[in-house]
């Protein structure tokens, strides 16, 4: 679905910029008959615009930081784990 004819309005931005996504959520899906996924994505890229970070999808921010860098530390560990097992042991 293209977004981008959406019209906006006052109150949404007004609620976004206040940090009240969900309020923005609840206005937009009233006003422009989006399901609910369809408004949170709206509604989480003018966040995003706002904030000017781009909208594309980084594992550290969309995993929540920590875990993805557990995850990181996990895969990076086993890796190590099969090199000494297999190369230098």
């Amino acid at each position: 679905m293209n977004y981008n004819d959406l019209e906006i309005s006052d109150q949404v931005i007004e609620a976004i910029d206040a940090g009240h996504k969900i309020e923005a959520i609840k206005i937009l899906r009233e006003e422009a008959g989006l399901g609910l996924k369809e408004a949170k994505d709206v509604v989480d890229s003018l966040a995003r615009a706002k904030r000017g970070e781009s909208g594309g999808n980084s594992g550290m921010v969309e995993e929540g930081g920590a875990g993805g860098m557990i995850k990181m530390i996990i895969v990076i560990a086993v890796v190590l784990g099969v090199y000494f097992y297999f190369f230098a042991g």
